[in-house]
């Protein structure tokens, strides 16, 4: 009767795998802080090294640069970094500087891949993004002997130490960890099987030896150890219970045959074969009758006092059980009483024994007076179609909160299936997450204040989705003002917030390329004004037109002109930041947000990007075509406060500014005298347009 789960996981298996996991983690753990500590010391020691130098190259250099001995401190550089095997060490010579006419003279040593060193004469762009790629940089002033500042020495340092060292320790702890792992599972897992597994063992064996009703057929064997030997007695008296529990069995049906004469249940008995039916009286008095007004009794006064069409549903279900398809009979049939009206019985039985053949014998079973459910249910027939055929979301909860039925329209908006909305909290309809607490709070307040709420919900779906509707939720109350439960009707009003947001898509949003269009930027300009204002950061505004666009219109047609720009709102897309904001005014001008920069120049990365980006070729058509950008940026704050619409024209000024001084380029508007003046941005070496050096 009660199969075992033979193909269950093993207990030693999932125990020890657990414990060598845990010893593994544990292992990890003290990996990972050897680890970080080697590194931290390596770290500390680079750092150390650096300030040597510097303290060593600020106090040595002063001389040489007095007395303007390039040879001799260039020699000392060359020294310093060789020696102490520095990424690169950089001197910038104030004192020569001004006798070059520059801002310093620079040199240094920077060591390339190959460990030789290569002098460094100024910092381009290629010098600045290796030196970039150091792990980690300190700088000091060099101090002339009358306290003047001579120019400033940097030392650069590489993490190649660190890579060794740290990777040399990693495979030394890793190596250690896997050993002590390995040992203490294997003494774990020794002591555990020694100790334990092999007294559960014994109980395994010992239960499965049982009867086909999946009883034991001897006790479990007693063990030396208290928990065990605990848990042994435990089994056994359970096993005793167990079988005294199937004598008791007997006995209770017994007394369940009882209990059914004398809850006044109409019962039967048939003969399948023969015909002969046996009633109690009950089943008489249900119909109005005595058993004598009845005789004789067979299984004809039942097919006499049944109604026609009942009949011919009765026989069909008994076929089915016969022959195997039914366990049980059951079936709703009504039966004529005395006084002319209908009675409606619930009919149940079963046969209990077949002969050799397999052919029924008898049969026995009960009638239950069931009209007065049969009338509420006819009661509730109209509210129950309306339930079912409404289109709009009907759902129906107890008092409490627990939902008690939803009909098939609430299925079909949300995806639920009727069992798994039933018996839910009603509040996981309110669990969308475009509500918060406060609006459960809210519901919850009004149907207890007001007995009813309305208003529109977002309700989820089974999918993950949700949509949002226009909700009722109602209190039902009886005759004593107590609410018996509530009914929620709701309807899907998606097509209406589909349409609000294509209304608000028209209105804001550019119909050609989906960026922002002047009004929204409009709105998000003034909204980057006040909390730049309020945080006291750096706002960037960039005001751009392309160069060369209406060349490319004029050739290729309008059409291609739409796809260039498309093409090149989605490079802009792409190269901004999130926070950041690019909108088409119209035609090929176009304007960017830069919000939360530390400072001025933090933008000047960005806008090398958006250069970049703008120049790079674009497929139209088969023909790669090439095109630029105008740049003209406006910072704020100012030394005045002025509004949003002021920033735009100072921005567009200065954007006409780069058109003038050559195209492809960035103007920084000057808000001393209203021009604008050049940002240090080189424009992309990959444009055909023509490239220029900006101060």
């Amino acid at each position: 009767m009660a199969a075992t789960n033979q193909g269950g996981p093993s207990l030693l298996t999932r125990t020890t795998l657990i414990v060598v996991a845990v010893i593994l983690v544990v292992f990890a753990f003290h990996a990972l802080y050897v680890y970080t500590s080697e590194r931290s010391e390596i770290i500390d020691d680079i750092e150390l090294d650096v300030a040597e130098s510097l303290k060593r190259l600020s106090k040595s250099l002063g001389p040489f640069i007095e007395s303007y001995a390039v040879n001799e401190y260039e020699s000392l550089v060359t020294t310093e970094a060789a020696l102490k095997r520095h990424f690169a060490v950089i001197v910038e010579d104030f004192e020569m500087g001004e006798i070059l006419g520059q801002p310093y003279y620079l040199f240094g040593q920077l060591r390339q891949g190959d460990g030789q060193y290569v002098d460094v004469q100024a910092r381009d762009t290629s010098i600045t993004e290796q030196l970039d790629q150091a792990f980690y940089a300190g700088s000091a002033p060099i101090i002339g002997s009358s306290g003047k500042v001579l120019g400033e020495v940097w030392v650069y340092a590489s993490d190649d130490i660190l890579v060794k060292k740290l990777d040399r320790a990693l495979l030394e702890e890793l190596f250690t960890v896997l050993v002590l792992a390995g040992i203490l599972s294997l003494l774990l897992t020794a002591v555990l099987r020694r100790y334990f597994f092999n007294s559960i063992l014994g109980i395994d064996a010992a239960l499965k030896n049982s009867d086909q009703e999946g009883i034991p057929k001897a006790p479990v064997p007693s063990f030396r150890y208290r928990e065990l030997a605990v848990l042994s007695n435990g089994i056994n008296t359970m096993l005793d219970s167990i079988k005294g529990s199937r004598e008791n069995l007997k006995i209770e049906r017994r007394r369940l045959r009882n209990t059914i004469i004398g809850t006044r249940s109409g019962i039967w008995e048939w003969n399948v074969q023969t015909g002969e039916t046996v009633f109690n009286e009950r089943w008489a008095e249900i119909l109005g009758y005595s058993l004598e007004e009845l005789a004789p009794i067979s299984i004809e006064t039942w097919m006499t006092l049944a109604h026609p069409e009942d009949l011919q549903r009765s026989s069909e279900l008994l076929d089915k059980h016969f022959r195997g398809e039914l366990d049980y009979y059951e079936c709703e049939a009504r039966m004529r009483h005395k006084n002319g009206h209908w009675v409606w019985i619930l009919d149940r039985g079963s046969v209990q024994s077949w002969d050799e053949h397999g052919r029924p014998l008898v049969m026995y079973g009960t009638h239950q007076d069931i009209t007065e459910r049969k009338q509420a249910e006819a009661s509730l027939s109209m509210a129950a179609g309306v339930f079912r055929h409404a289109r709009e979301g009907i759902v129906l909860t107890s008092a409490g909160g627990t939902i008690l039925d939803v009909n098939s329209a609430f299925c079909t908006l949300t995806g639920y299936a009727r069992s798994e909305a039933v018996n839910q909290n009603y509040e996981f309809m309110l669990a969308s997450d475009h509500h918060n607490r406060d609006f459960r709070k809210q519901v919850l307040s009004s149907l207890e204040n007001e007995g009813v709420w309305s208003g529109e919900c977002w309700i989820p779906c089974r999918n993950g989705s949700v949509f949002p509707t226009l909700m009722t939720i109602a209190a039902v109350s009886n005759n004593d003002n107590e609410i018996e439960h509530y009914v929620t009707l709701f309807a899907d009003i998606s097509h209406l917030k589909q349409n609000e947001e294509q209304l608000r898509q028209i209105a804001h949003y550019d119909a050609l390329t989906g960026l922002p269009n002047r009004l929204l930027l409009s709105e998000r300009l003034r909204h980057a004004v006040s909390t730049t204002r309020r945080h006291g950061d750096v706002l960037a505004v960039v005001f751009m037109d392309l160069d060369g666009f209406k060349a490319i219109n004029d050739t290729y047609g309008h059409a291609s002109g739409d796809e260039l720009l498309i093409v090149l709102a989605r490079r802009m897309q792409t190269t901004l930041r999130e926070c950041d904001t690019v909108a088409r005014l119209g035609g090929d001008e176009f304007v960017v947000l830069l919000p939360e920069l530390s400072s001025g120049t933090d933008c000047k990365p960005i806008l090398t990007r958006l250069l970049a980006a703008l120049s790079a070729p674009v497929d139209l058509a088969g023909h790669s075509v090439h095109v630029s950008a105008s740049l003209g940026v406006t910072l704020y704050p100012q030394a005045q406060d002025i509004d949003a619409d002021i920033l735009l024209r100072q921005a567009d000024i200065a954007m006409y500014q780069a058109k003038q001084r050559g195209k492809n380029q960035v103007r920084f508007f000057n808000g001393m005298d209203g021009s604008a003046f050049n940002s240090r941005l080189v424009p992309p070496a990959s444009s055909d347009q023509s490239e220029k050096q900006l101060d």
